[in-house]
């Protein structure tokens, strides 16, 4: 996954971190086209949205709920998913095996490859 245009590298106060996520979350929405497009990233399509804004938030983590299977980033003193700052409840920093894991096992249910040029274009 490349990094895009709208990518931000100003300092961890979360500002411009909080800015990001909602340009990203905003073109998600232009390109599903469906009102239902958050489910995709609740069912398999949380670590490539996790992947895809911790590389563009400096200081963020990635981060991980086991019960749930679910995964999000943490930056400015929250955790954030396609839904919005969301509880910690259950959160924890990803470790390198986890990180492996959520690779391998959380498939998201749409082309990555094609979502990835879209970005890549604006």
């Amino acid at each position: 996954m490349g990094k895009t245009e709208i990518q931000c590298g100003m300092d961890s106060s979360g500002k411009c971190g909080e800015s990001y996520y909602l340009r990203v979350l905003q073109i998600l929405e232009c390109y599903f086209h469906d009102q239902h497009w958050k489910a995709l990233f609740l069912k398999g399509g949380c670590y490539w949205l996790a992947e895809l804004l911790h590389q563009g938030i400096r200081d963020s983590k990635i981060v991980i709920n086991r019960v749930e299977e679910h995964c999000a980033v943490a930056f400015n003193h929250g955790i954030y998913d396609v839904t919005g700052r969301i509880s910690g409840k259950n959160f924890h920093i990803a470790s390198p095996r986890e990180i492996s894991f959520m690779k391998k096992n959380y498939i998201p249910q749409f082309n990555t490859e094609k979502l990835e040029r879209y970005l890549e274009m604006l």
